[in-house]
């Protein structure tokens, strides 16, 4: 049987389903992350396209200029722009751990990287 997990946004405009692990998951500390969570930083995940299922709801999507000069996409709920129950993504790096919130990383013995890493070097390792 394949992985599925399920979610969606705070206010149940958006329902989603993914049907595999993620490819990877990372907390980016970078100030633009915080300014679009209104938080400490931003829980991301990349995961194969042909594996997430929107079964209600349409996403807003927005792609911007990453600090290494490439797109990066970004889907979320339009209205509330969150997840109601993220605690089921397998944090990999933190990532722009230099530009974090003296507060904000735990000493939770996942690795701290001070910028933006190759994700390649991520995906598919535990």
């Amino acid at each position: 049987m394949p992985t599925r997990y399920t979610g969606g946004c705070g206010c149940g405009a958006i329902r989603y389903r993914v049907t595999a692990e993620p490819l990877i998951s990372y907390l980016c500390h970078c100030t633009e992350c915080q300014r679009r969570t209104s938080s400490a930083f931003g829980l991301n995940m990349q995961i194969p396209a042909q594996s997430l299922v929107i079964e209600q709801g349409k996403p807003t999507s927005r792609t911007r200029i990453a600090a290494s000069e490439n797109d990066l996409a970004l889907n979320f709920c339009g209205d509330c722009g969150t997840l109601d129950d993220p605690g089921w993504v397998p944090v990999k790096p933190h990532i722009w751990a230099d530009s974090a919130l003296s507060w904000a990383i735990p000493e939770d013995g996942i690795e701290r990287v001070s910028g933006q890493p190759n994700m390649a070097d991520y995906i598919g390792k535990v």
